[in-house]
């Protein structure tokens, strides 16, 4: 039976859900699931995927990410493959972990990226468990569990520098009123699902999102399908920025010139910072020959900076998002 195939493109934006092999538990202490977000962490700073949210459960996981660079695969090869090998040695579990293919589908993110969120939270009390708590009693559990992007979307103190909280953007005028509007969101659904987004979750196996785009997707891989056994993950297309094409679009975003941001120093302030991380996350180059282009400062500090801006102000994550989206539809300039 050939393999479903699975759609890639610069800058989707992915629910994936992954469970252990045969349903079995693959987290099964805390120190699992703290030693699976630092690998999560890792994966998503060397692929340079943005998380929006996720959740862990006993036996699968949630996560709601962007590809920039159409690389959701290779993402997850690394990320399974690395607790894999973490499991096997700490519970002493040889074989698989994870069931064969992790699953995914392309998210319409105009309609549905804040519904397939708060979904993913909901995760954690909408199991058999939990069935005949009453509504103030799922509440408690909701806002007690730690293992989920949730906390950080309702209180800024548990907020996670791995996690965009970008989604907050569009549901109030600062961080604060979003979260509230958020936390309020998300108790709409403590008791009943939310019909449409299930819907249009079991309306195909490849996309969420209204009947248009779900039409948009498959028809783009029926397109690309060869009926063959060996079908493996399609690419639409997966190609890589150049890296003067990043200088190009932060220059003008920050009015400087581009030779700017390659001068040594700190004289083009945010702006270097900005285009080091839109490098990192579309080139393909590795931090060394990133940090080589801008000043010839260190792999170490291509690092740093990257962490600083994941643990910066709003306006600037917002700034490199909407930058990054930009240079991926203009196309890209090298393949």
């Amino acid at each position: 039976m050939p393999r479903l195939p699975r759609v890639n493109y610069p800058n989707a934006v992915y629910h994936v859900t992954a469970r252990g092999n045969g349903r079995a538990t693959i987290f099964f202490e805390d120190a699992d699931r703290h030693r699976f977000l630092r690998q999560l962490g890792d994966g998503l700073e060397a692929d340079s995927v943005l998380l929006y949210a996720y959740v862990l459960m006993d036996n699968h996981f949630h996560l709601l990410a962007r590809t920039p660079r159409a690389n959701l695969s290779r993402f997850m090869q690394r990320l399974s493959t690395s607790y894999a090998l973490y499991a096997r040695y700490k519970h002493g579990k040889p074989g698989h972990q994870f069931e064969a293919r992790f699953k995914a589908k392309v998210v319409e993110e105009d309609t549905y990226l804040l519904a397939v969120t708060r979904y993913i939270h909901l995760n954690p009390i909408k199991i058999a468990a939990c069935r005949r708590m009453s509504k103030a009693e799922r509440v408690q559990r909701l806002e007690a569990y730690r293992f989920s992007s949730y906390p950080g979307y309702v209180a800024k103190k548990d907020a996670e520098d791995f996690v965009c909280y970008d989604v907050l953007k569009q549901y109030g005028a600062t961080l604060h009123a979003a979260r509230r509007f958020y936390r309020a969101y998300t108790h709409a659904c403590v008791m009943e699902d939310d019909a449409p987004l299930m819907d249009a979750m079991r309306e195909s196996r490849y996309a969420i999102g209204g009947e248009a785009f779900v039409q948009q997707t498959e028809k783009r891989l029926e397109q690309q399908r060869t009926g063959s056994p060996r079908d493996e993950d399609l690419a639409l297309p997966a190609a890589t920025v150049d890296i003067q094409t990043v200088d190009r679009y932060v220059a003008r975003h920050y009015r400087i010139e581009p030779e700017g941001l390659k001068a040594h120093g700190k004289r083009a302030g945010v702006a270097k910072y900005v285009a080091v991380e839109l490098a990192c996350r579309l080139t393909g180059h590795s931090g060394r020959a990133v940090g080589a282009h801008y000043g010839g400062i260190s792999s170490a500090a291509v690092s740093t900076i990257r962490r600083k801006l994941r643990e910066g102000n709003y306006d600037l994550t917002s700034a490199v998002n909407h930058l990054a989206t930009a240079i991926v539809k203009a196309g890209p300039s090298k393949t």
